[in-house]
Parts: structure tokens; C-alpha cells; sequence
């Protein structure tokens, strides 16, 4: 489907996955079970998309053989969860999509409670509460920010102890979650989805959430909505340690250098840096300075890139976050650690052999 066509009513599930047939064995039969809850609930149609990046261990075959009505797009070449994803989301047919990491658990009132943020124009995208798929302890919910020491800490989270009390106002976060998140398909692609420069992963999310937060759309977070995640299924298995925190420091260099909006800004961030490589230098880490390097090679494009996000640009940096931390001010909002975080354990899925898409999630 061309981004320029009309989307349908209904809504897409997309998922990423690279070699992830055996994730995709036992989480997969959960998806198609919430997608057809959702049918049944809401009358409108689903589809099933998985966006394979250039897998080894025969998942289109695969799937081929046990969801035949499923659609699979696949990569002769990998590209990484970025472009993979922007890949599934362009095909998806419907004008919602949710974009799911193939390690995830739905339950059946996963979907409803998302969509109804919709009916508001101004709304990107809405993620739900994120459960710990082994011990089902809640790890991920609203998420806060602030911008001190140089650098946008985005690791603060903060959960609604009654999904009732919601005084009439939606929930804001700073970024939604690629891994479990839905999108409105048509601002997502204007707004030319996750960065390619931040491929293979990391940070691509939080990137285009303050991407979309500062061109005026909002990111909502919807306690009503669970999922059940096995964190780093994909990524701790297929590559090294020191690999993935260049990559990670990497990109995290890349998001403040396209998103800080002042001079004094920049100009703490580059002190605080600087703080940093002299500290791994006496302690031997060098994941830093690869970054850093990583990161000057790209300087050009990221230039040309934050002229023009700056050029449609509606909201400051500092205004986000200021909004967003209000949100601990509403009855009811707590600050999520470990003395606080409530558990619920995931649902049983169906067996696999029951769980096959309905007709509405075909697209032959």
C-alpha cells in the first residue's frame, strides 16, 4: 500500500522481527487472540503484518506453513529495527497500527482502550502499562523526563493506581515504546518515522516522540491497557555487550544533538560529555569515545536534519518536559520503583493451533 492512498478503518499489528521465529512460537497465538477480541468488540477489521529484517532461521517459511493468512513482508538485506519498522508500518493497511515487539504477550482488552485516544486529532500515539513477562512486576508506564547534568533522562517512569481517575484529561508521556505502542499510520509516516541514522536500535522512539511532541501532537499512556514483555529476547542474544552500548551512547548522542533547543543546552551537554570520556578513560571503558566518534561522522546530515525540524518546530524541549512532569501532580499518579511497582501475571495464551487470524486479517 502507497502512504499516499487512503487508509482503511481498523487497525494493524506490525512487528518487527529478526531470526525471532521461536519468540514469534510462543508470543505470536496472544496477538492474533487480542486481535480478534478486538474485531469482536469494536467491529472493525485487523491484519497481522510481520516485518521480517533478513532472518536466517526460515521465519516466512515459517509462518507461512502455520499462519498462512498472516502477512509477511521480508528484507533481502538487514536493516535494523528502524527501517524494518518503517517498512511494516508503510504496508500496513489500516489507519491505526500497532507496532509490537515480537517478544510480547497481549491479552484480550489490550487494544479498545487505545484506540479511543484517537477521536483527538491531536493525539500520535498511545502505549500502555508494560508487565515483566517472567516475574509480572509492572516495568514501564507513563514516562517522565528532564533534562539535568547535560543530558535528557528518560528512565523515570510514573503509573495511575486507579485506571478510573482520570478527571476527564488523558494520561501524557514523553515517548511511547516502539516494542508496544499504537500510531496513528498517517502522522507517523509525515513526520518520516524512525530515524535512519539511529539504526541498528536504540533510541529510535524516544527520537520521534520528541519529534512529534514538539511539532504540537501529544503521546498519551492508557493504564487500562496491559502487555506482558520478556525483555532483551532479541538484541542480548545477537550481539555483544560493548557493541550495543556504543550504539546505544551513540544514538543517545544523535537525539540530544537533534532535539536541544538552546545554546546553554548544547553547551551543557557538551561539558557533561566531556565529564564522561574522562571518567571511562580511568575506569577502561571505552564504549564513550566509540560513540563519540560514531557520532562526529554523522555531525553533517544531523545538522541539515535539525535545521529542518527546527524550521517546523511548535513546542521548546523545556515546555514538553514541564508538561509532562505536572502530571505527578494529578491525584492519583505515583512515581513507579521498585517499593512501588504493583505485579500481575500474564494471561495464558491459546494454543498455538487454535490461535489462527480470522478472514478480516488476510490480505491475499
Amino acid at each position: 500500500m502507497s502512504p499516499s492512498e487512503t487508509p482503511q478503518p481498523g487497525l494493524s499489528i506490525v512487528i518487527p522481527s529478526w531470526n525471532g521465529r521461536a519468540l514469534l512460537e510462543r508470543f505470536l497465538p496472544s496477538v492474533v487472540g487480542a486481535a480478534a477480541a478486538y474485531e469482536a468488540a469494536c467491529r472493525q477489521r485487523t491484519e497481522i503484518l510481520v516485518a521480517d529484517d533478513a532472518s536466517e532461521d526460515g521465519t516466512p517459511d515459517w509462518l507461512a506453513r502455520n499462519y498462512p493468512r498472516l502477512r509477511c513482508e521480508s528484507s533481502a538485506q538487514r536493516q535494523g529495527f528502524g527501517p524494518t519498522a518503517n517498512r511494516g508500518i508503510r504496508a500496513a493497511s489500516n489507519g491505526l497500527v500497532y507496532l509490537l515487539n515480537n517478544d510480547v504477550s497481549l491479552e484480550p482488552a489490550t487494544l479498545p482502550p487505545l484506540v479511543a485516544h484517537f477521536n483527538s486529532p491531536r493525539v500520535f500515539a498511545v502505549a500502555g502499562q508494560v508487565y515483566d513477562y517472567q516475574t509480572g512486576v509492572l516495568s514501564g508506564a507513563g514516562q517522565l523526563g528532564r533534562f539535568r547534568r547535560g543530558f535528557l533522562e528518560i528512565h523515570r517512569r510514573y503509573f495511575v493506581a486507579e485506571a478510573s481517575e482520570t478527571g476527564g484529561r488523558p494520561w501524557l508521556t514523553l515517548f511511547t515504546s516502539g516494542g508496544s505502542s499504537l500510531f496513528d499510520r498517517e502522522k507517523f509516516l509525515a513526520l518520516g518515522g524512525f530515524e535512519d541514522l539511529l539504526a541498528p536500535f536504540g533510541w529510535e522512539d524516544v527520537e520521534l516522540s520528541l519529534r512529534a511532541w514538539k511539532q504540537g501532537y501529544e503521546l498519551h499512556y492508557e493504564p487500562r491497557s496491559a502487555v506482558w514483555h520478556q525483555f532483551s529476547s532479541t538484541i542480548s542474544p545477537g550481539f555483544r555487550r560493548r557493541y550495543v552500548r556504543t550504539v546505544y551512547e551513540r544514538n543517545r548522542l544523535l537525539g540530544h544533538w537533534l532535539h536541544l533547543d538552546t545554546r546553554g543546552e548544547l553547551a551543557a551537554q557538551g561539558l557533561a560529555l566531556l565529564g564522561k570520556l574522562l571518567a571511562s578513560t580511568f575506569v577502561g571503558r571505552w564504549e564513550a569515545w566509540g560513540a563519540l566518534r560514531q557520532a562526529l561522522c554523522l555531525r553533517g546530515e544531523i545538522r541539515i536534519k535539525r535545521q529542518c525540524l527546527h524550521a517546523r518546530q511548535q513546542r521548546a524541549l523545556r515546555e514538553v518536559l514541564e508538561e509532562i512532569t505536572r502530571q505527578l501532580d494529578r491525584p492519583g499518579a505515583r512515581l513507579l520503583d521498585r517499593n512501588t511497582a504493583p505485579a500481575r501475571a500474564c494471561p495464558s495464551s491459546p494454543p498455538a493451533s487454535a490461535a489462527q487470524p480470522s478472514s478480516s486479517q488476510s490480505r491475499q
